[in-house]
C-alpha cells in the first residue's frame, strides 16, 4: 500500500507541475488623476469615511489610452491613524470611444504624521518610500476590443504627485 501511495503522490506532484501556468505580468497603463479637495463624511460604523472626488485624469499604455470621466472618485475609509482603505470607482473613455468601468480596493499606509497630511490632500513633498500604496483593479467593459480586460487580474502600485494628483 505504501508503494501505491508514493507512486500516486509522485504522479500528482509531477502532473501538477506539468500543467501549472507561469505567472506572467506586464504594465497595462499608467493612471494619473487630479482630485478635488477631500470631503470628510466623518465617523461611520466601520471607520471614518473620506471621499476624494476625481476632477480629471488619464490612462496611458501600449494597449490602452483614455481619459477619466467626471463622477468617479475614492470613497475611502480611514481604518486607523495610519491606514486608509481605498474604494475607487472611475469610468474611462478610451481614445477610440469605448467605456471601461474600473474599480479597485487597496490600502494606503504610512506613519501617523504623514498619514494626516495625506488625508488632507496635501501630499506634496512625500516620497513613495514614505508610504505603502497598493491596489487591485477590476475592469468591466462591453467593448469587444477591450473584452480581455473583463478577465484580467491586475495589481497597482500608487503614488502621490504634487498638485493634488495621484498616479
Amino acid at each position: 500500500m505504501k508503494k501505491i501511495f508514493c507512486i500516486l503522490l509522485f504522479a500528482a506532484c509531477f502532473f501538477s507541475q506539468a500543467i501549472a501556468q507561469d505567472l506572467k505580468s506586464e504594465v497595462l497603463f499608467d493612471l494619473e488623476a487630479e482630485l478635488f479637495a477631500p470631503q470628510a463624511v466623518g465617523p461611520v460604523p466601520t471607520g471614518t469615511r473620506v471621499i476624494f472626488p476625481a476632477k480629471s485624469g488619464s490612462i496611458k499604455g501600449q494597449k490602452l489610452n483614455g481619459k477619466i470621466l467626471q463622477g468617479g472618485g475614492d470613497w475611502g475609509l480611514v481604518v486607523d491613524s495610519t491606514t486608509f482603505k481605498l474604494d475607487v470607482r472611475v469610468t474611462v473613455e478610451t481614445d477610440d470611444g469605448a467605456l471601461i468601468y474600473i474599480t479597485y480596493g487597496g490600502y494606503v499606509h504610512s506613519d501617523a504624521k504623514r498619514f494626516a497630511t495625506i488625508l488632507q490632500g496635501q501630499w506634496d513633498g512625500l516620497n513613495p518610500s514614505d508610504y505603502y500604496f497598493r491596489t487591485n483593479p477590476v475592469f468591466e467593459t462591453g467593448s469587444p476590443k477591450y473584452a480581455w480586460l473583463n478577465h484580467t487580474i491586475a495589481v497597482g502600485v500608487g503614488r502621490f504627485l504634487p498638485g493634488g494628483k495621484v498616479a
